[in-house]
């Protein structure tokens, strides 16, 4: 006498509790890596800064902010090393953020559109080591409008 299994029936609890589990799980291991974003063209990685950056276009107080030019020593943090950055944007840019989802800088105004931030990494806790994140680079207005950039950061 052969009895069939009652697992896959729609009346056993433990089926619909099974596929939710297993889409999760193919859900999780899809998310847990994601492709790095592609590089904006207006940001440029070097560990000198360049000579010369591009001037600040002249703007209105209320018009949108512009992200004109991005310059980043690198893209990939390590514990100990220094990370540098200048950015340029449109003369109505109030503040500049760098940002990811474990950290924030503000950047320092060296001029109308010119901003400046110099960081030394601290240690990382582990887990969030050997991972890509997502950087923003967000320029306000006073009204705070915002212009954003975004670009790959892996921190090792």
């Amino acid at each position: 006498m052969y009895r069939e299994s009652s697992f896959g029936s729609p009346r056993n609890p433990f089926h619909s509790a099974l596929s939710t589990l297993v889409i999760g799980a193919l859900c999780c291991v899809g998310a847990c890596s994601p492709k790095p974003l592609a590089v904006p063209s207006n940001l440029v990685v070097s560990s000198k800064s360049p000579r010369a950056l591009p001037a600040a276009p002249i703007a209105k107080p209320n018009d949108a902010p512009r992200i004109v030019r991005i310059w980043f020593s690198t893209l990939t943090l390590r514990p100990g090393t220094w990370f540098d950055g200048t950015i340029v944007g449109s003369s109505n840019v109030a503040s500049v953020e760098v940002r990811t989802a474990a950290f924030s800088i503000n950047s320092a105004r060296l001029a109308p559109g010119i901003y400046h931030f110099h960081m030394r990494v601290l240690e990382l806790p582990p887990l969030s080591r050997r991972h890509w994140y997502e950087l923003y680079i967000i320029a306000r207005n006073t009204p705070g409008d915002e212009a954003v950039e975004e670009a790959p950061l892996r921190v090792e």
